[in-house]
């Protein structure tokens, strides 16, 4: 839902904001405006209705939750929502528990095959060692916190990934280091096409028998285009994998397999050092050519500096021109920090966005709001549950304002308002109640939806 007429109790002597926004649906449509100012456009489709038996956050008694928390606050430019998405078996949901073990989120390091995985936690997806439905964490690395929702690669339950592309900001698309591009890969880098979400390509499980960076990236290039392009290089692979190279900084990193996944600066190995420096020219032209400063810069320098870089591949990966390739190991804990480096590198926050439109209400204009809490209260339900124990749940997104707990919006797509009670952000099965949620709050949930 995206309501529209908030009546949020307004501080003394202040009239309340209204807005009329309309409820956002199932099929709801991203396009691109300009560089990256992303539109959505919703429609009546979207997925206030849908339902499914297995619930994102799993059993759950909302009456017996404790205590509301003040959850900390985060300007726009420091959070980044993504979403995982890729072929079931790729290794999603070990590299998501990589990334919370290394950024110290967890105190193990969570595995799919006992049952331990942060997002998935549901007695099917345990017994099954699959995911089934998506999970959702958040991580704080560095100033930045990373909004993650874990989507199932298994085509049966592939729809739920396209579901969340409305709620992100890019899309982290793994692809299987032996595999290479398989079915689902395919067909959820069309979704991302369709919603024009930007994209990081994250080649994982490296540490496996047979896998092949070379042979991967070639899968790549012949699925997606030239604008497939790796900003790293493993170092080693099957089990000699050690570490990576950056390609932007040009430094070397190495790990201990099943060690804490920080990476520690190196030399560049010098059996690689040619191979390094030829796929760092091919970036560098690659970057140069989508901007006539840089291309000018190119020409009289030779090559460009990470200050000139960082940003270019940034604006060409928000705006979709670059899709760079990084390389991991979710079950060894090698690269996990490298993808939350680049994560908040390279892929856009949410600041980012020129601003978001939904469908006009009746006869109106089409609304339009900044992602800002300063904006009027709006918000997207991306997904409805039934749950055993706790009823209709259902999971959205802050776009703008600031949602209190009790306060009544209008949903238009269902001609009535909604009042919100038992909010909650998701942390794995663990709903953690809050009093409000800022902009850019995802996924959070609320008990029942009366609409």
């Amino acid at each position: 839902m995206f309501p529209g007429t908030p009546q949020v109790k307004a501080p003394e002597g202040q009239k309340p904001c209204r807005a009329r926004i309309p409820d956002l649906g199932r099929g709801a449509r991203l396009k691109a405006k300009g560089e990256r100012g992303s539109i959505l456009g919703f429609g009546r489709d979207a997925g206030l209705a849908y339902t499914c038996p297995y619930p994102l956050d799993g059993p759950a008694s909302f009456p017996d939750l404790p205590e509301e928390r003040n959850v900390k606050v985060y300007s726009g430019a420091n959070i980044r929502n993504v979403a995982m998405v890729g072929h079931g078996h790729a290794g999603k949901t070990t590299l998501v528990s990589a990334m919370l073990y290394t950024a110290g989120a967890t105190q193990r390091l969570g595995r799919v095959d006992d049952g331990t995985a942060a997002t998935d936690h549901d007695e099917e997806e345990i017994a099954r060692k699959m995911s089934i439905s998506t999970g959702a964490v958040a991580v704080e690395w560095g100033n930045t916190k990373i909004n993650i929702l874990d989507t199932p690669g298994f085509s049966m339950f592939v729809h739920e990934a396209k579901m969340v592309l409305p709620v992100v900001d890019a899309a982290i698309v793994i692809v299987d280091g032996v595999a290479g591009v398989e079915v689902v890969t395919q067909r959820v880098w069309n979704y991302c096409e369709e919603y024009k979400t930007p994209r990081l390509i994250v080649v994982n499980r490296m540490d496996r028998d047979r896998a092949n960076a070379e042979r991967v990236l070639e899968s790549l290039t012949n699925a997606f285009g030239r604008d497939v392009i790796p900003i790293e290089l493993p170092i080693g692979s099957e089990k000699n994998l050690s570490g990576v190279v950056d390609l932007v900084r040009m430094k070397a990193y190495t790990y201990e397999l099943g060690g804490n996944g920080k990476g520690k600066e190196t030399e560049i190995p010098a059996g690689l050092k040619g191979q390094v420096q030829e796929a760092h020219e091919r970036l560098v032209e690659l970057v140069a050519e989508g901007d006539d400063k840089l291309m000018e810069k190119f020409f009289e320098a030779g090559t460009l500096g990470e200050e000139d870089l960082i940003p270019a591949l940034h604006n060409a990966i928000r705006e979709d021109r670059i899709f760079p390739v990084i390389f991991s190991s979710g079950l060894g804990n090698v690269g996990a920090d490298r993808v939350m480096d680049f994560i908040i590198d390279y892929t856009p926050a949410p600041s980012e966005h020129e601003w978001v439109q939904g469908e006009p209400a009746g006869n109106g204009d089409a609304p339009k709001r900044h992602e800002s809490d300063e904006e009027p209260v709006s918000l997207y339900v991306f997904k409805t549950v039934s749950d055993a124990f706790a009823g209709r749940i259902s999971y959205f997104k802050v776009f703008s304002g600031v949602l209190k707990n009790d306060a009544t919006l209008q949903n238009y797509s269902r001609g009535g308002p909604e009042k919100f009670a038992h909010i909650s952000i998701m942390q794995g099965k663990t709903a953690v109640p809050v009093s409000e949620l800022q902009t850019n709050c995802t996924p959070a949930i609320l008990a029942r939806l009366q609409n």
